[in-house]
């Protein structure tokens, strides 16, 4: 049963899990779509690296919707409140996949990136969620509040894959093809409006002046530590990024992954982030301020990443994967708390939606590169993502 305490917080976190469910339901799948040499979309005179760096753009429409929305939507959030502007961003949520539906069913690489772009921009949960978090909770108590919205995201992030992998696969029922998770993301997208609909409350109870977007921006980056902060959040998640968006291109290059074996690496991954989240966060918490706990997990992560890609067997990742979720459910959960403790309660909304901006912004550099350089090796992004954490975990532990 979940702590009396975080019940506020219960319809937003299963809006996060539906969101995410939606979110992770094709990431098994685009490579396929774009890569197989049966069942691509992609005409089959095209070249495998001219198709890899198309895939790596659609991989980025997602974050660079982001980019743009969720600032916006943590500013708003800030001013008229967490409920009213999660119910309109999951209404474009819902609208975002139904497009991006359409486009996979008549193969249309533009309509796939403008369906997964408003899917992005409109895609606030996360950022609302943990503004209600630093309405709700004391900074001792944000570590594990922060730590049960990520097991939410980690649950689907299990659920999500799999069940994807197994919709896109015709051969499980002839209704199934390629458009068919995004369909079901739009359903729950609409489960999610009716959660918050029906159970939530508002639980921003201060009241400030107004700020604008672009003022607000310049606020948040005023504050000498959070830049810091944010600009460790950049690197670290351009690391997140290469290993979520680019492992599957590693994995069906060189190993020839199906969409299926794709789908179990990454539930297999989001089981040890679940286990992290359960029996680590939180005594690492007790003993180190969030910032020395993201720098040392940083440093860890590029160690991993690098051992990542040196077996030439793909049963190496049986041993590989679990450090690596246990080491991403203590860095996402506190390179988030670090920026939510170094920002005024008042601006909360705004400096956790500058910081979802700033790493998905990540996620846009890495699908626009990550192709690129999958383009030249499949096991290339892995290699600089790892250089990129290593940069986070110094640019932290200096401030030690």
């Amino acid at each position: 049963m979940l702590p009396t305490q975080i019940r506020p917080l219960l319809p937003y976190a299963i809006v996060v899990f539906l969101g995410y469910v939606g979110f992770s339901l094709p990431l098994p799948v685009l490579p396929e779509i774009f890569l197989d040499a049966k069942r691509s979309i992609l005409p089959p005179s095209m070249s495998i690296e001219f198709k890899t760096i198309l895939l790596g753009l659609v991989l980025a429409a997602y974050p660079s919707g982001q980019l743009m929305g969720s600032p916006l939507l943590g500013i708003l959030s800030d001013r008229w409140g967490r409920k009213k502007v999660i119910l309109y961003s999951l209404t474009s949520t819902a609208i975002g996949y139904a497009i991006t539906a359409l486009a996979m069913s008549a193969h249309s690489v533009a309509g796939i990136f403008i369906g997964l772009f408003l899917c992005g921009f409109s895609e606030g949960n996360v950022t609302i969620a943990q503004a209600v978090i630093g309405d709700i909770a004391g900074k001792e108590k944000k570590v594990a509040h922060f730590g049960w919205i990520n097991f939410f995201s980690c649950i689907a992030f299990i659920i999500g894959p799999l069940l994807g992998g197994w919709l896109a696969d015709p051969h499980n029922s002839h209704f199934f093809s390629f458009a068919t998770p995004f369909w079901l993301g739009a359903f729950m997208s609409l489960v999610a409006f009716a959660v918050i609909w029906k159970f939530s409350s508002e639980t921003k109870k201060h009241s400030h002046r107004k700020i604008g977007f672009l003022q607000g921006m310049r606020r948040s980056w005023s504050d000498p530590v959070l830049k810091k902060f944010y600009i460790a959040n950049f690197l670290l998640y351009f690391a997140l990024y290469a290993f979520w968006n680019c492992l599957g291109i590693y994995l069906q290059r060189r190993f020839d992954f199906s969409t299926t074996g794709l789908a179990y690496v990454m539930a297999y991954n989001s089981f040890f982030f679940a286990l992290g989240l359960l029996f680590l966060v939180q005594p690492l918490a007790k003993k180190m301020k969030p910032f020395i706990n993201t720098a040392w997990g940083a440093f860890a992560l590029a160690a991993m990443m690098i051992i990542l890609v040196l077996p030439d067997n793909p049963w190496g990742l049986a041993a590989t994967i679990p450090p690596i979720g246990l080491l991403l459910s203590i860095l996402m959960t506190n390179a988030a708390v670090m920026v939510s403790d170094a920002a005024d309660e008042t601006m909360q909304g705004q400096a956790l939606g500058t910081l979802q901006s700033i790493q998905v912004m990540s996620g846009m550099f890495v699908g626009v590169i990550g192709g690129l350089l999958a383009a030249l090796r499949p096991d290339l992004p892995l290699w600089v993502g790892a250089a990129m954490a290593g940069l986070c975990g110094y640019l932290l532990w200096r401030k030690k």
